[in-house]
């Protein structure tokens, strides 16, 4: 009798333990993000934006920051309170055709992460260009990683 009672239990905790991990089969969720070219009627901000960083971004989550970093021929007052602004520098070996992004949360971390494509052409001008995201306004403690990728 205790085998059958032991067999059971051991079934149980298998059964309840794979139905679990069924559940979890969560999917990372797609944000929204836009750009000062389509929220502020701002034009090629790759080449005309500028902010002093190297293969490197900031997060900015106020007007006074912005101001204080960014340079450029469209310095917009931009709607902080519904908006944070991801702004990097990135060098290039070949010229910029576009930049997509992706924003995408973790199901299971519940963390951020944006991912930058420069589509790149075969011309030799080696660019140093500007991306930029407006995110939907993050967290006060919530942060956002920046993967890139060059194509």
């Amino acid at each position: 009798m205790k085998t059958k009672q032991h067999f059971l239990v051991i079934f149980i905790i298998t059964l309840t333990f794979n139905s679990c991990n069924k559940e979890n089969n969560c999917q990372n969720e797609i944000l929204p993000t836009f750009s000062l070219e389509n929220k502020y009627n701002c034009s090629n901000t790759a080449s005309q934006m500028d902010i002093q960083l190297s293969n490197d971004y900031v997060i900015i989550r106020n007007q006074s920051k912005f101001d204080n970093l960014v340079t450029g021929s469209c310095i917009p007052v931009i709607d902080f309170n519904s908006y944070d602004l991801i702004i990097g520098k990135q060098g290039l070996n070949n010229g910029l055709v576009s930049i997509d992004y992706v924003l995408t949360r973790d199901c299971v971390t519940k963390k951020l992460e944006l991912l930058v494509t420069f589509n790149t052409d075969l011309t030799n001008v080696a660019p140093n260009v500007t991306y930029h995201a407006l995110i939907p306004k993050l967290g006060i403690e919530e942060t956002v990683n920046v993967e890139t990728l060059i194509k």
